[in-house]
């Protein structure tokens, strides 16, 4: 079929989806590498949290006693302090979730930025749309990568929490420092277990939703073509494109007569201007030539300038179909032009 989509995205189609911000990204490979920064953070600044909730519980138990009276005035500085507190424990693990989440995400998608997939469609609100994509490929494929993310975390936390409990009556006779260490080890490790499952989990969607886009991003036969269309410009457009490069390239042509040594002629149909500086050439150079009235031109040009027009039908036929323009004569015509070129000197009285 002429509309089906069997070919492979073209570079200008995968620039344009990128200008929209249509780009390639695994987000649950982002968010397990982000949970697993985020608990390693957390193990390193494990003693600075430790002792700073310590002095935050210190300063709350020693701070309260010394009120009298608990009025409007005490409850707000209480909250600010409260809010003050949260804030210094909690920044530095949520600018590390940033930092690792802009770094991750700009990898994937080479840090380009765009409004255009976060701007309001009128069309995301159709309920018939949500449905087609609630029962499409991809939500099928979502639910499975959901289930085997269920169970491999299953599996992952089942032989810490089973040793966990195991450790729960030995609590009551151990030091409670060591009892926080060693739920926060035992915490620490079955989170580190989670991450390393949706990592994997991670990795295994990344190539699905590679293998998705890919999909997506495919094109049909009659796509390609219009694209090429656009891409070369419409027929007209390119005609007058051209028309207007031979206009120009002309008018050029023209300027340079005027510094023309000779021009000549068949005496009407052709006309070919040529220059001869021995110093910069090997041989005479064809600066402008014509047919028809392009002809008529550069031979008006000729005579306003006082330019010698020499009539010789047949080497003016052969130099306009033989010799490029802005290069010098083919060797073939050196002997004819230089018996015209001798005239024309002889002529002027300079050589």
């Amino acid at each position: 079929m002429a509309g089906e989509k069997t070919e492979k995205a073209t570079p200008k189609r995968r620039q344009d989806e990128r200008k929209k911000g249509n780009v390639f990204q695994g987000r649950d490979i982002v968010i397990a590498f982000n949970l697993l920064v985020m608990f390693t953070s957390l193990k390193f600044l494990g003693g600075y949290i430790y002792k700073f909730l310590q002095q935050t519980m210190a300063f709350f138990v020693t701070g309260s006693g010394n009120v009298k009276h608990i009025g409007i005035h005490e409850l707000t500085q209480l909250s600010m302090d409260v809010i003050g507190r949260v804030v210094v424990l909690v920044l530095p693990l949520m600018l590390i979730s940033a930092v690792t989440s802009f770094i991750l995400s700009g990898i994937q998608t080479k840090f380009i930025f765009s409004t255009k997939q976060i701007a309001f469609k009128l069309n995301r609100l159709n309920p018939i749309s949500g449905l087609k994509k609630m029962m499409s490929m991809k939500a099928l494929l979502q639910l499975l990568k959901s289930i085997l993310m269920i169970i491999f975390i299953s599996i992952a936390m089942f032989s810490d929490i089973k040793e966990f409990t195991k450790n729960v009556a030995s609590f009551y006779s151990v030091p409670v420092p060591q009892t926080i260490f060693f739920i926060a080890s035992s915490v620490f490790n079955i989170f580190i277990k989670i991450c390393i499952a949706v990592i994997f989990i991670g990795i295994l969607d990344y190539f699905i939703q590679w293998w998705q886009y890919e999909k997506d991003m495919k094109m049909s036969k009659h796509e390609i073509k219009e694209e090429m269309k656009q891409m070369e410009g419409d027929p007209y457009i390119r005609s007058e494109i051209k028309s207007r490069q031979r206009k120009m390239s002309s008018a050029r042509m023209m300027q340079k007569v005027p510094h023309a040594d000779v021009v000549i002629v068949n005496p009407e149909h052709f006309a070919v201007a040529l220059k001869y500086d021995d110093k910069v050439n090997i041989a005479p150079v064809v600066i402008a030539k014509g047919r028809n009235n392009i002809a008529l031109k550069i031979k008006q040009i000729a005579k306003d300038n006082y330019i010698k027009i020499e009539e010789n039908p047949p080497l003016a036929r052969a130099l306009y179909k033989g010799a490029k323009l802005d290069k010098e004569i083919p060797p073939e015509f050196y002997q004819a032009v230089a018996e015209v070129l001798s005239y024309v000197y002889s002529a002027k009285g300079n050589r």
